[in-house]
């Protein structure tokens, strides 16, 4: 709180006090001077008004007391943004460990965010938010004083995202020493049951801790009274969470055969057929084909072996009897890997199993904050914010199967923010502040066995997964219709990212005029070692076990079983199964960092009393990333088959590439093969930023009457930092990093490596050699990032009017739009670009045909469109009540959807001429078109002063007194999904139904 005083000679001076200022609030008092004496003072007690006249940015303040008491989601407290009129949830929010609060603000999507603490960054720049949250720190509720969303058209002073700001400020302690001390419970006594499980989940979630502050005093030695102030808070989270699974696993009577008898795969889908294939032949789904009757039929003559005339021209196979596979046909290394399923818990052939396997987590934290007055001009506080927050998340499957996805295992997260700042004020009206900043997370993910290097991939027969630190654990065993064996890909994971932030502000009030200015400095470090398939993955998907080019899913455990042999009918084809997909990759560090600068100027113009304009211009700069060691490269497609470049730093040009006369599958001989220049570059960077980011912010607030004020904004936000994954990671790349994905589109031709070998179980990745100078480069993908880098942005715009109520109520009612260009996007470097006739293979007309089609690229070509209506009603606390209400009607459209949770995808391929990524605008996923929020307190009329039992006293208040009721309530339509086409388009990929009237796909 504050006392704000005017005076001016020959008048009484006025007083306001109890003003309180929020985070980034500009409060404007109006005094009346009475003449008289100076030293007389005249105190005002109206309330300080809630309209706000002196900006036009569109956002909500919530204060302490909503802070502490709105009950939060695992007491996080950024969740009360998604309060705020205009902010959307689009994935919802599970319980525990899986709320991490993220959001859309006013259509931009939710990594364009940008989170401060005090002031400093707060921001994870993991590469795929690791740590689970987009921010570094999370102090305690008990430990927010304040906290401020800014959601459009906010001061100049604010860069680096294009989304929402939300500042948030740690208490500082006070002449008289108070503290907190909490506990707090939830559990799955008050939550549902799964739909999947016969009972609940356990669910036990207890957060505890304490907060104090006071001044800092040694006793006959320093008394900081007015002085030196400390606060400090501690608390702990310990979580253990049902982590329900429902999934597929073979069943009693496939395993009591030893897995020979697979006749349930056809009762367990009565009704269901496949084919006909080319004999005409129609079967039952779950019908096992065998492979070695794969041969070839002329359309018109007679098969030797069926005596049928074929229907076409093509490959057919034929049916096990009474689908029972000879137990002479089976591998035993397969049958090892069924074993490690374990018995299904329901009948039937599809989700048979349901467990819920234990999450355990905890969490330690703590905030120091200590301020010091060295006298009236000069102030310093600083602040250092700790987590440490290890989890484990079992898969479905115990033991080697394990089964888990990429979010499960054993997990580390540590995160350090300090800051340091310092306030100087040279006169009244000239005020510097200077803040100095550093995050910092390290987080890992590490699967179950990941430190076993006792080659446990070769008891099951698998060779040639590399038995490295870390890389422990069977390769991923992907078996259509079961649940996989084996860790996902992406483990280990292990990310480090700190951010060293200093800043520089300073402000002139020069009559009616406030001027700010500052400048802002960034380095971002981010370390990372995500090898996609350090252990390898082989996958079976039924394509060598079910009708030709038909394909059954449910075959595909006969696929693994079957070991490849030879042909049992006339002119068939030998050695045909085994795996129909493979992928390996290295094990390689990145060492990444780039640097952000941002200046700006803001001018906060009082015209006259009723008119404020608010002036601003910030310039961005986001430099690219720059590899530390200079491990890293950067494929630019160009024109298929002409100006296609592949950029190594010229620092790297001794790093050794495959290829040559004797090595025709080495990476020079197909990349010269496929018309791809390999260039050593000058630019560590491999790309360049563009320097142009200027970034206007207009508003003008206007006060028609003393209860209506009429706002209105525009203003550029320049989004460099928007999360993309670890993939297009520059570093990622060849012959640094780099992974092959081999596979085979054909049903009728088995998997062979270029040396000749079967791709078998038992052969496992022997044939895959690993080292750079040596690498086979067929198939490897490569990477890579626009090289004329233009920087995201959007444009917010707004029109609003706030009536006064009363003194405490007060209602909003506008408009406020938004409009994104060059949103980053991924419209692919290796796929077909022209529509091709019916019966043509697609895979001729790869542009380059020798990597990897699913190569990614990055690209800023997408861009977005947001309109809203929106209404918003505040009714500040008093008398026990505080209400705020909003209610958003709104849509965005965009050709760019969340980079982590979704990307471009409709009929009309993005890199097909004449048509491009602009033609395949759709519904965000983050859509919401109705929702509302309600939130608020309520103390109920209970106790001393109160409506009833007002004269208790002692233990009586200390029962009955006191209680509030504090609520959070939010209602909102669905999110919007794509809906599937029945089959691919020409270009070789899946497809989304059309929404375009008098269009079919």
């Amino acid at each position: 709180m504050y006392t704000v005083e005017a005076g001016f000679q020959g008048f009484q001076r006025a007083s306001h006090p109890h003003v309180n200022v929020d985070v980034q609030q500009q409060v404007v008092l109006d005094f009346t001077l009475q003449p008289g004496q100076v030293t007389e003072t005249v105190e005002v007690t109206a309330e300080v008004p809630l309209l706000q006249t002196a900006n036009a940015s569109v956002g909500q303040v919530v204060g302490s007391r909503e802070v502490n008491d709105l009950p939060l989601n695992g007491r996080n407290f950024t969740f009360l943004a998604q309060l705020s009129a205009g902010v959307t949830v689009g994935q919802q929010e599970g319980r525990g460990l899986n709320a991490s609060g993220d959001f859309s603000a006013n259509g931009t999507r939710p990594a364009q965010n940008n989170y401060l603490l005090d002031g400093i960054d707060n921001n994870a720049d993991l590469v795929d938010f690791l740590n689970g949250t987009a921010f570094v720190v999370l102090p305690p509720v008990d430990a927010i004083q304040e906290f401020k969303v800014q959601t459009n058209n906010y001061s100049a002073e604010f860069g680096r995202a294009g989304g929402a700001v939300l500042n948030a400020t740690v208490k500082s302690g006070t002449n008289q020493i108070r503290g907190d001390v909490w506990e707090f419970l939830r559990n799955d006594k008050f939550d549902a049951r799964d739909f999947f499980l016969p009972n609940r989940g356990e669910f036990r979630q207890n957060q505890f801790g304490a907060a104090i502050g006071g001044p800092i005093t040694i006793p006959h030695v320093y008394h900081g009274a007015n002085k030196t102030f400390f606060f400090g808070d501690y608390q702990g989270t310990r979580i253990r969470q049902g982590t329900p699974y429902n999934v597929t696993v073979p069943t009693a009577a496939e395993a009591a055969s030893g897995y020979t008898n697979f006749s349930d795969l056809i009762t367990g889908q009565p009704g269901c057929t496949k084919g006909p294939d080319l004999l005409g032949r129609s079967v039952n789904c779950g019908t096992i084909f065998d492979p070695a009757t794969t041969r070839a039929v002329t359309q018109g003559q007679v098969d030797p072996v069926t005596g049928i005339v074929a229907t076409g021209t093509g490959y057919v196979r034929d049916p096990f009897q009474g689908n029972i596979i000879p137990s002479d046909r089976i591998d035993p290394n397969a049958v090892k890997l069924l074993q490690l399923y374990p018995a299904p818990t329901s009948g039937g052939i599809f989700n048979n199993f349901q467990d819920g396997p234990v999450l355990r987590a905890r969490a330690d934290s703590f905030d120091v904050r200590v301020d010091h007055d060295f006298s009236e001009k000069d102030q310093i506080f600083g602040r250092v914010s700790y987590v440490d927050n290890p989890q484990f998340k079992p898969g479905p499957f115990a033991g080697f199967g394990d089964g888990g996805a990429f979010n499960q295992g054993s997990q580390t997260a540590v995160s350090t923010n300090f800051m340091l700042s310092e306030t100087h004020s040279f006169s009244p009206s000239l005020i510097n502040e200077a803040r100095i900043g550093l995050g910092r997370i390290g987080t890992g993910r590490l699967q179950p066995f990941g430190n076993d290097t006792s080659n446990i991939p070769a008891k099951y027969g698998i060779p040639g997964v590399p038995q490295v630190a870390l890389n422990g654990g069977l390769p991923t065993i992907s078996i259509s219709n079961l649940q996989q064996l084996g860790s996902n890909a992406f483990l280990v994971s292990q990310e480090f990212n700190s951010t060293l932030q200093a800043t520089e502000n300073l402000t002139k009030i020069y009559k009616s005029h406030s001027f700010k200015g500052g400048l802002e400095f960034q380095h971002i470090k981010f370390a990372t070692l995500q090898p996609p398939w350090s252990r390898g993955q082989l996958n079976f998907d039924g394509r060598y076990t079910s009708i030709v080019n038909v394909g059954d899913g449910t075959t595909g455990i006969a696929q693994l079983l079957l070991v490849p042999g030879p042909a049992s009918v006339p002119n068939g084809i030998d050695n045909f199964g085994g795996v129909d997909d493979v992928r390996i990759s290295n094990m390689a560090n990145t060492d990444d960092g780039r640097n952000y600068y941002g200046v700006y100027f803001q001018d906060d113009w009082k015209v006259m009393s009723k008119l404020t304009l608010n002036l601003g211009l910030r310039w961005d700069f986001f430099g690219q990333v720059e590899e530390n060691f200079g491990a890293q490269a950067n494929f630019i497609p160009g024109a298929p088959g002409s100006g296609a470049q592949y950029l190594i730093p010229v620092g790297r040009k001794n790093s050794p590439l495959s290829g040559g006369p004797d090595q025709p599958n080495g990476f020079t001989s197909l990349a010269k093969k496929d018309g791809i220049n390999i260039v050593y570059s000058n630019n560590p960077a491999l790309g360049v930023s563009q320097k142009t980011n200027f970034a206007p912010r207009v508003g003008l607030a206007y006060q028609l009457s003393p209860k209506l004020v009429v706002r209105a904004g525009f203003g550029m936000f320049y989004g460099g930092f928007e999360n993309r994954g670890y993939s297009p990671n520059l570093g990622e790349n060849y012959p640094f990093q780099f992974d092959f994905h081999l596979f085979n589109p054909d049903p009728h031709t088995p998997l062979i490596y270029s040396d000749g070998n079967l791709a078998t179980l038992e052969r496992g990745f022997l044939d895959i050699p690993l080292d750079p100078a040596t690498v086979n480069a067929h198939g490897l993908a490569l990477r890579g990032i626009q090289y004329n880098y233009i920087s995201p942005y959007t444009m917010g715009f707004n029109l609003m009017s706030q009536y006064e109520l009363t003194n405490n109520d007060t209602v909003s009612l506008g408009y406020v739009g938004s409009q994104a260009r060059h949103l980053e996007v991924f419209p692919g470097s290796n796929q077909i670009s022209q529509i091709l006739p019916v019966g043509l293979k697609s895979a001729n007309y790869v542009p380059f045909p020798d990597f990897n089609q699913g190569s990614s690229y990055a690209a800023t070509e997408g861009n977005s469109a947001y309109n809203a209506a929106l209404i918003n009603y505040e009714h500040r606390f008093r008398e026990g009540l505080s209400i705020l209400g909003n209610y958003t009607y709104s849509k965005v459209l965009t050709t760019a959807r969340d980079l982590l949770n979704g990307n471009i995808g409709g009929w009309q391929a993005p890199y097909l001429p004449g048509f491009g990524i602009q033609r395949d605008r759709t519904l965000a996923d983050f859509d919401v078109r109705n929702i509302v929020h309600f939130s608020g307190t309520y103390e109920l009329p209970l106790g001393k002063g109160k409506h009833w039992s007002n004269t208790s006293g002692g233990w009586m208040n200390a029962v009955v007194g006191g209680w509030a009721m504090n609520y959070i309530l939010t209602l909102q339509d669905g999110q919007p999904f794509s809906v599937g086409c029945k089959q691919g388009t020409t270009t070789g990929l899946g497809c989304f139904a059309l929404l375009v009237p008098g269009r079919t796909g």
